[in-house]
């Protein structure tokens, strides 16, 4: 990317239990949560970013949003 870029960014992260029996007769699912992403980023020079996005983190029992700004600088 060149400096003063504006890109998009997504992702999403599937949280897989290799353990299920989790002690005291209590067992979690072997698919435990869920995460996207999606974000409007900025590119200010090389190796210098900054994002701004809204990540969605559901489980079987609950489900939300939350806003994000990230700083992104490679050394």
């Amino acid at each position: 990317m060149e400096d003063k870029t504006l890109y998009l960014a997504l992702y999403n992260e599937l949280f897989i239990n290799g353990q299920r029996n989790i002690g005291n007769g209590n067992s979690v699912e072997i698919f435990d949560r869920n995460r996207s992403y999606t974000a409007l980023g900025y590119m200010i020079k090389k190796g210098l970013k900054i994002q701004l996005g809204v990540m969605r983190q559901t489980t079987n029992n609950w489900g939300k949003n939350q806003l994000q700004f990230s700083f992104h600088q490679k050394i």
